[in-house]
């Protein structure tokens, strides 16, 4: 991962977890299972126009690796917006590192892809007030 300073910080003190790429199926899996239904927001950054996209925060649906084709892997994070599934597929991916702060309040995931660096932060989502 580069040391670009993403916009957003998690927190302070933050412990940083490398995943090694043969775990990254595994690891998606179970990190997904986790977390299905916490809101995410995307932070995609293009090194090669210097483009920064946020998205707004939505549910999170599924994380997985997918290799269909196997010369071409690629992460496909699917949200829900609205009544809509959307699916932001990450091409050739080359590093996944799980960022999570102390408290354990703060938590992402970077993913470095051929052209970009992703940040996926997680918030857990707030129960419904009791009537």
């Amino acid at each position: 991962m580069s040391s670009r300073i993403i916009k957003r910080q998690i927190k302070k003190d933050v412990s940083t977890l490398n995943i090694a790429h043969e775990k990254w199926g595994k690891f998606l899996e179970t990190f997904s299972r986790q977390h299905h239904g916490w809101l995410i927001q995307l932070e995609t950054y293009d090194r090669v126009t210097g483009e920064d996209v946020v998205s707004q925060e939505t549910p999170l649906e599924s994380i997985a690796l997918d290799l269909e084709d196997k010369k071409k892997p690629r992460i496909n994070v699917i949200v829900q917006l609205d009544n809509k599934i959307i699916k932001h597929i990450l091409f050739l991916p080359s590093g996944l590192v799980l960022q999570s702060s102390e408290d354990g309040q703060g938590q992402s995931l970077q993913i470095e892809t051929v052209n970009t660096e992703t940040t996926i932060y997680f918030r857990a989502p707030v129960p419904p007030a009791s009537a």
